[in-house]
């Protein structure tokens, strides 16, 4: 997987968090899209137009991302769940979430094309 798949998808949760709208999605909401493994429809469920996710979900630029995406989602929500706010900070906000765990796929660097 290219690493630049990760950042893109940074940069787009960052802008739905920046835009304020979607500071009602809970982690919880996150926890149980995270089981459904389908994180990125609910983002895009509920963002709709306001993020563009067609390259992550439509699209094999970056291979079957949305499969590598969920998984290693759920490999460390076997491992974080529950421990947000002490490992990451976190304790409010489900974007933050998504954004911070995604910054942990980027730092564990498994399977990526730097």
């Amino acid at each position: 997987m290219k690493v630049s798949a990760l950042t893109l998808l940074v940069l787009h949760i960052n802008s739905l968090i920046d835009s304020g709208k979607y500071s009602d999605i809970t982690i919880e909401d996150i926890h149980k899209a995270i089981e459904g493994k389908r994180v990125l429809r609910f983002l895009k469920e509920r963002a709709g137009s306001d993020v563009d996710l067609s390259i992550h979900l439509d699209s094999k630029a970056y291979g079957d991302f949305e499969s590598y995406y969920e998984t290693q989602l759920e490999n460390i929500y076997g491992g974080y769940a529950g421990q947000e706010r002490r490992k990451l900070g976190v304790e409010n906000s489900g974007l933050c979430l998504v954004l911070a765990w995604t910054n942990e796929i980027i730092q564990q660097g498994k399977n990526l094309e730097w």
